[in-house]
């Protein structure tokens, strides 16, 4: 069983910081890696042509390892949106519709949005009102027809931390020959996604939250339906010829094989890169699975004591122990009871009408305690 893995990072002791899903922390060893990084910029002839492509490579096989496919099919982006109109840019229009779920995160949703006006296609928002998460999940299985064109959406729902079925949805996409794109921002690095298993056509994940990188880093990965695409940009980095100095104005016109064409320009990032390598080698050394199981011992005790109190949480198999919200009574002002947090050094997030607490490794059981002991402190 994992352990609280607080001393790997420098967290204030003083702070109880269950926001995971806002921003991680910086690992101590990233940090080390991002100041040795930074003042090996003093000597820039020490940087050889491989130096340019070296550490990419080592971070798409340590996404690769987590999300489950060929390093190849790994792609480095500067932010979500970027990663996102890459894959909106090569999708064939087959069919009339297109499907997303309710309050997508805004990247994502203006994504899909231009690109159903531009071709034309019809896009359905599959709205939850107060169907339970279960219900929620069958509507959209009914939903995915032969007239569906793509569906897009997260793997969990970023304001309240929803789980989508996505093995069942993904199926479903492919029994009718739809693409299906996921935002996998707060899941990948806390809970098990296997792309090839889920049937997910591309997966984009921004790098600063649960992969514990830099922010302006993410991740993408391209199922072979995005092999022969087109990027949004022509980097000299993406050309089959990039590690031959000598020889660019060759001009090749060949991209890198698979996904290799759709990372941005100056891909190296020589310092934040380094940070992304660590974050994603710390998942590995700890394994996804002992992250979820620890993020669940975590969580039990809290539903447990929270839910005969009234407190309300997702029914079991759509409740992930890493991302959920407090679904406290109405007469509670969710604004007020945040405030009521911070005051007492307890970091979580408001969206919407959600109290979202996100729980990772560096968490501990005092950590809930005090969460714990704030809510009945409220409900007095």
């Amino acid at each position: 069983m994992l352990k609280c893995q607080k001393p790997l990072f420098s967290l204030d002791e003083n702070v109880h910081y269950l926001n995971c899903a806002y921003k991680s922390p910086l690992l101590k060893n990233g940090e080390e890696m991002a100041k040795k990084a930074l003042l090996s910029e003093r000597n820039p002839f020490n940087l050889k042509p491989h130096s340019y492509f070296e550490i990419s490579d080592k971070i798409r096989i340590e996404f690769s390892k987590i999300i489950h496919c060929h390093k190849n099919e790994i792609a480095l982006f500067p932010s979500t949106s970027y990663g996102f109109a890459n894959v909106f840019n090569n999708l064939k229009v087959t069919q009339v519709k297109a499907i997303t779920v309710e309050n997508e995160f805004p990247s994502g949703f203006f994504s899909i949005k231009k690109w159903s006006l531009e071709n034309e296609i019809m896009l359905q928002t599959l709205t939850r009102n107060k169907l339970s998460a279960k219900d929620w999940n069958q509507k959209i299985l009914d939903s995915i027809d032969e007239k569906t064109n793509v569906v897009f959406m997260s793997s969990v729902h970023w304001m309240d931390g929803t789980k989508f079925d996505i093995k069942k949805i993904g199926k479903k996409c492919k029994s009718v020959g739809a693409y299906f794109i996921v935002d996998g921002t707060q899941s990948v690095g806390a809970m098990n996604i296997n792309v090839k298993e889920f049937n997910i056509d591309a997966l984009i994940c921004a790098g600063y939250k649960w992969l514990f990188g830099p922010y302006s880093m993410a991740l993408g990965y391209f199922s072979s339906k995005f092999n022969n695409g087109t990027p949004i940009e022509e980097s000299w980095m993406n050309r089959t010829n990039a590690e031959e100095f000598s020889n660019l104005t060759d001009y090749d016109s060949k991209y890198k094989t698979m996904a290799g064409r759709y990372n941005v320009g100056e891909t190296a990032n020589f310092v934040l890169s380094p940070i992304m390598l660590n974050g994603l080698k710390q998942l590995n050394n700890w394994g996804i699975s002992n992250i979820e199981s620890y993020c669940k011992k975590l969580a039990d005790p809290l539903l447990k004591q929270l839910i005969p109190l009234g407190i309300k949480f997702e029914e079991n198999n759509y409740f992930n122990p890493h991302l959920f919200s407090l679904g406290l009574p109405d007469y509670i002002d969710n604004i007020n009871f945040k405030k009521t947090l911070d005051n007492k050094n307890i970091y979580i997030s408001l969206r919407g009408k959600n109290i979202r607490v996100s729980i990772n490794v560096f968490n501990n059981q005092n950590d809930i305690n005090m969460l714990i002991e704030a809510v009945k402190s409220v409900l007095k």
